[in-house]
């Protein structure tokens, strides 16, 4: 009996033990971070139609870098990453495209939007992308 209680308490010091660790924050060497190059861009002056960048994402820290979410601040405008999870000094793809017949109504002339790209880096929780373009007629 004696045996089977001891079994139990050392049992339950382990998973408590495993509980709390996983609480803990990492380790300031295994943190990751985020790095999106480039910052910005400006399509210059482009035909109604839509358009479309590519910007590199790269996890510059230690730990794994995860990608959250990816937003934008029009309907007209997407982006879609080929990697949500980024091993350290690896880089994931970012798309991200402007579809001027998206935006309701026929836009000519100087337009600005934004991505936006969550993560879990705790220094860089969001990162803004901001995009510019001249649409002709």
């Amino acid at each position: 009996m004696n045996e089977k209680v001891f079994f139990v308490l050392i049992i339950s010091l382990i998973i408590f033990s495993g509980c709390i660790s996983a609480g803990q924050p990492e380790p300031e060497n295994k943190k990751p971070s985020i790095e999106i190059t480039p910052k910005s861009f400006d399509f210059g002056t482009v035909p109604n139609e839509k358009i479309e960048k590519v910007f590199f994402v790269k996890n510059t820290g230690k730990g794994f870098l995860e990608i959250l979410g990816v937003s934008t601040s029009c309907g007209c405008t997407k982006g879609t990453i080929n990697k949500k999870l980024i091993k350290s000094g690896e880089t994931a793809e970012l798309l991200v495209s402007i579809d001027p017949d998206l935006m309701g109504e026929k836009v000519v002339g100087k337009i600005e939007r934004i991505v936006y790209v969550k993560s879990n880096d705790s220094d860089n929780p969001e990162i803004e992308i901001e995009l510019t373009a001249n649409i002709l007629e």
